[in-house]
């Protein structure tokens, strides 16, 4: 994901200042890009911190017990880059970061196959006991055992399931209950998180600080 700014795009810009710029020689254009660069990427860390998106709302945290900040990492790596004097990118070294941040931005879900589940947490002990989130599931869905006496049947307990039932057993039977295919791969909803990319009006007022700036640089 790449921010970028171009001075020969700025329209809200008064021709006086229009005219400023295009007078400024290369290196002190350059010298102006590279300290808006920096100016956006202490907006971006900021939101990080504040965890807070471009419009102030608050980040969409995550699901489950997880916590902690958001994106704390996207803080890093983000570097300003001019090109031709005139055009302004900020962006991430690292590519990898860069796709993170504009899955993030735009709220692109993130494919997941079994494969890559199994290289991040390792293959399932599928003869372990089953989990207590997967015992409660089975209850939900209904699953039932024979009572002792033979007679009819009962929902068994959490603790009589984590027993008596196997994980990999837990999992075939929650997928036959509940009519679900076997997947090799599936989508991981992602909320949109934008940190990167200020306000028009907060980027020409900053523009316009740094043209006066400029041009009382040698």
């Amino acid at each position: 994901m790449t921010l970028t700014i171009q001075l020969n795009e700025r329209d809200c810009l008064k021709t006086i200042e229009k005219m400023a710029l295009l007078a400024m020689p290369p290196k002190k254009r350059i010298w102006l890009l590279k300290s808006l660069g920096r100016w956006e990427r202490q907006n971006a860390r900021r939101r990080i911190s504040q965890q807070k998106d471009i419009d102030g709302k608050a980040l969409a945290s995550r699901k489950g017990k997880t916590k902690g900040k958001m994106l704390k990492r996207l803080g890093k790596g983000l570097e300003p880059y001019v090109k031709n004097a005139n055009r302004l990118e900020l962006t991430w070294g690292n590519r990898l970061t860069g796709r993170i941040a504009a899955r993030h931005h735009t709220g692109q879900p993130q494919k997941m196959t079994a494969s890559q589940m199994r290289k991040r947490w390792g293959t399932p002990n599928y003869s372990a006991p089953c989990s207590k989130g997967q015992a409660r599931k089975l209850r939900e869905l209904g699953y039932t055992v024979a009572k002792k006496n033979g007679k009819g049947k009962k929902k068994p307990t959490l603790r009589y399931l984590m027993e008596t039932v196997s994980h990999g057993k837990a999992g075939l039977i929650i997928r036959e209950l509940s009519n679900q295919p076997h997947t090799v791969a599936w989508d991981i909803p992602l909320p949109e998180r934008k940190i990167l990319g200020s306000k028009e009006q907060d980027v020409n007022r900053q523009l316009i600080k740094l043209i006066e700036q400029a041009n009382k640089r040698n």
